[in-house]
């Protein structure tokens, strides 16, 4: 047996081994990537087309899960042919990866749907994305999935983003504990992450997805580089994804100051680094960077990039710039090396095959419904309360107004299965669609189309590009071509029906669309409201690639309600009962009227198909609402950028300008702060944070904090609180954040009940760049800060910081450990 093939010789050995072995045509092959239709005809896998392409192995298929939109059988069935062929008829017999969008579920039919990331952000938990992630890893597994494009760790601080809904917001360390989770979780099932997007890609200009991105060194390793780096150390995370845009002028593929010297030497990362779909393509068709396609793939390696997705063709034509001296073989050699060990780490070279006896039972199933059901339930924030809610049972007519009142699809996320269906349907009544990477890719194969018609040239293969759906036999069509079919045996029911369900007196009118400018529904809307006790209007936005207001290049000018949505809040608000306001959709918006006007709003974002159900228990009393902001919700877009943790003398919390008015900062057309600030989320119980106490108030810079502070339900109903610790540093010479997030811990009490939660900070966790650039901890004034949201903070006490400064870059803590007694 070959040194490689021995599962019980370490992973070292095993790829040493395998990789001195290899011709260069096999290792450039496992830096490609590629789609599943490439090797297809009429539905069907053509494995002539797989020894035709593939003869020297291949890296990974992307997009794979489409395969499975029919039937799990479908993809599992398929997965073991693709594998026989590279493990049994190449020379070396190594395992190609299947990869696939995996955040918020296995994303095909079988698999489990999950709220929106931004969903689970809110519900302070992080041990539910293990949870989570740990059904959608073992059900991806399941088909023959071992990599997924996920989680997404951006530091999330421009609403206007289309893609906010799949972060978990604004701060560095609530990212830093979900990504951890959602890693772990993930990986133990074997299948390896792909985090993105490294790095920057959420604060771009204007909002724009892949736009530049203006971030200098510190803050792009204290800040955005924070989650990625705590994901790697703490959960040994396989692979990132590059983001699209740039940062000081160069594609961050294409940066070796980022890609090389941030990735390798600083945060000393071992894994993989991926293009993002079509990026390589990117640099040349967009940004300009060489005169060919090829050269720029010949860029990206040479600055760092390890593999190239959708489909591989730049690097296909590495080994050339090798035999011309243009390239090292080194450096296809260290990044074959990072390829193999993350397959050698998911246990794919023993087990590539998926067991279809098993199948069935692998899928979706009740127990893991009900987390899903848990997690949209947990997530609901409650921004605004006058004491209309809970609503008393059965005792008000219920006027239900609105878009998203009557929806399956809207409280749904994007790169969810509902959300491909819907691509379907349109693909097939040709509508327009957009996916980026995909409709890159299909841009560069019309291009090179374009130009061998001009040549008297062979047209290329138009590969899965050509045709999304290529891959889905005609006779599996029908079966996947109805959303409503396929939400509806996802248990999904609207509010509507879910309010009915529970014998409310509900009158409904859609009242408007979610973009289209007629009011011709205004009139009925009114008339219903006048007739109701209490107004339930339930609004906002909608996310995935058709008609929607957010979602990956779906970005805002504005976070205003879409359409006429305003003017029809208005009218009803104008006949003067009492509004709740339920907000959908994948961002936040700047609510002002309602802020001042409804009686309470609760924030939905996109907790799933369990929507209805979960909001009409949260509007009843049933539940109780715990979630918290994940980010700060502006007042307007002219606040953008705003963020709790913004640098002293820099922001809405800056409250030391001397006292001179012209220091004084603030808008002369409105306040400076936040609409509602990150951390906030109210209850239908109140709770007493007090009485904090720090046991040492002299820590050594290399020492431990150790906090506790007492929470106290003083209401009459059981409820959840997050106890949040912030801190903030005087003595840097350096500007600091005015404070930032260190830890948090859930605490559910009922009625009366009291809890004391400690605290252990390591002072490793407080690092960052001084004046030299060094990543230290130093001496100082250390303020210590806890309460139950950013702008709610009960409890305040200084602590010295003493000794040398400390160096802690390799070093970092990531996680304050915590514990309720």
């Amino acid at each position: 047996m070959e040194l490689y093939k021995d599962p019980t010789r370490p992973v070292e050995e095993r790829v040493e081994d395998l990789l001195s072995r290899m011709t260069l045509e096999e290792k450039a092959a496992q830096l490609c990537g590629d789609l599943p239709g490439s090797v297809f005809t009429d539905g069907v896998l053509n494995e002539e087309l797989l020894k035709e392409k593939f003869p020297n192995g291949h890296g990974r298929f992307t997009q794979y899960s489409m395969l499975g939109l029919s039937d799990p059988e479908i993809i599992a069935k398929t997965s073991n042919k693709i594998q026989d062929y590279f493990v049994n008829h190449t020379r070396l017999g190594i395992p190609v990866a299947l990869q696939t969008e995996n955040l918020c579920g296995y994303p095909a039919a079988g698999g489990t749907l999950f709220p929106a990331q931004i969903n689970l952000g809110c519900t302070w938990e992080p041990e539910l994305a293990r949870e989570m992630s740990a059904i959608i890893g073992q059900e991806s597994r399941s088909v023959g999935i071992s990599s997924a494009m996920s989680p997404v760790i951006d530091v999330s601080r421009d609403p206007r983003w289309g893609r906010t809904y799949e972060t978990y917001g604004e701060d560095p360390y609530l990212i830093s504990q979900f990504g951890i989770n959602y890693v772990q979780g993930m990986q133990e099932q074997g299948v390896s992450c792909i985090a993105k997007h490294f790095l920057g890609y959420a604060v771009t200009q204007g909002g724009l997805n892949t736009s530049a991105a203006n971030i200098n060194d510190r803050e792009l390793y204290e800040v955005y580089a924070t989650p990625f780096e705590a994901a790697m150390k703490e959960a040994d995370l396989g692979s990132v994804m590059a983001n699209y845009g740039e940062i000081d002028g160069m594609p961050v593929i294409d940066n070796p100051r980022i890609a090389t010297e941030l990735l390798r030497n600083t945060m000393g990362f071992k894994g993989i680094l991926t293009s993002d779909g079509a990026a390589v393509f990117r640099t040349w068709a967009t940004y300009k960077m060489a005169e060919t396609y090829e050269e720029c793939g010949l860029i990206a390696k040479k600055a760092g990039t390890d593999t190239e997705i959708p489909v591989g063709n730049a690097f296909r034509q590495l080994p050339r710039y090798v035999q011309s001296g243009d390239l090292d073989e080194s450096v296809i050699d260290d990044s074959v090396r990072r390829v193999l060990t993350v397959k050698f780490k998911m246990g794919l070279f023993e087990n590539p095959y998926c067991d279809v006896e098993k199948l069935k039972e692998a899928m979706a199933n009740d127990e893991k419904k009900a987390l899903s059901r848990e997690i949209a339930a947990k997530s609901l924030v409650l921004l605004k309360n006058d004491g209309v809610l809970p609503l008393a049972k059965k005792t008000k007519k219920i006027a239900l107004i609105g878009p998203h009142a009557d929806s399956l699809r809207y409280p749904v996320s994007g790169y969810t299965y509902p959300a491909y269906i819907e691509m379907l349907e349109a693909s097939l009544n040709a509508k327009s669609t957009t996916f980026a990477g995909i409709t890159d890719e299909a841009e560069r194969l019309k291009k090179e189309a374009r130009d061998a018609e001009k040549e008297g040239k062979k047209k290329p293969d138009s590969g899965f590009a050509g045709s999304m759906f290529s891959i889905l036999p005609e006779s599996e069509l029908p079966k996947i071509s109805n959303m409503t079919k396929v939400l509806r045996d996802m248990n999904a029911v609207s509010l509507r029906e879910a309010l009915e369900a529970a014998g409310e007196d509900v009158v409904y009118v859609r009242g408007c669309d979610i973009v289209d400018p007629s009011t011709e529904g205004f009139a009925e809307a009114v008339q219903a409201a006048e007739s109701a006790d209490v107004v339930v209007m339930a609004m906002g936005g909608n996310c995935g690639w058709v008609n929607v207001t957010g979602g990956e290049g779906k970005d805002r000018q504005t976070l205003e309600l879409p359409g006429v949505q305003q003017q029809l809040l208005e009218a009803v608000t104008a006949a003067g009962k009492p509004v709740i306001l339920v907000l959908y959709g994948p961002g936040v918006f700047s609510v002002n009227y309602a802020a001042e006007t409804s009686s309470a709003i609760l924030q939905a974002f996109m907790p799933g198909q369990y929507a209805g159900e979960v909001i009409t228990e949260t509007l009843l009393g049933d539940r109780n609402p715990g979630g918290k902001l994940t980010m700060s919700v502006p007042r307007g877009v002219g606040q953008i950028p705003i963020f709790y943790n913004h640098k002293n003398g820099s922001g809405f919390n800056d409250t030391n300008n001397m006292g001179i008015a012209i220091f004084s900062g603030g808008y002369v057309d409105g306040p400076s702060d936040p609409l509602f600030k990150f951390g906030h989320g109210l209850s239908y119980t109140t709770f007493d944070i007090h009485d904090m106490d720090i046991a040492v108030r002299e820590v050594p810079t290399d020492g431990m904090v150790e906090i506790s502070v007492k929470v106290t339900n003083t209401g009459d109903r059981e409820g959840t609180e997050v106890v949040q610790l912030y801190t903030s540093f005087f003595g840097a010479h350096v500007t600091r954040p005015v404070m930032s997030l260190q830890g948090f811990c859930k605490v559910s009490l009922k009625a009366g009940e009291e809890a004391v939660v400690k605290f252990h900070l390591s002072t490793a966790q407080l690092g960052y760049y001084n004046e030299n650039m060094e990543f230290v901890v130093e001496p100082g004034t250390l303020t210590v800060m806890t309460g139950s949201a950013s702008d709610n903070l009960s409890c305040k006490e200084t602590i010295k910081l003493t000794g040398k400064k400390v160096n802690v870059l390799g070093k970092r803590s990531y996680t304050c450990s915590t514990e309720i007694c």
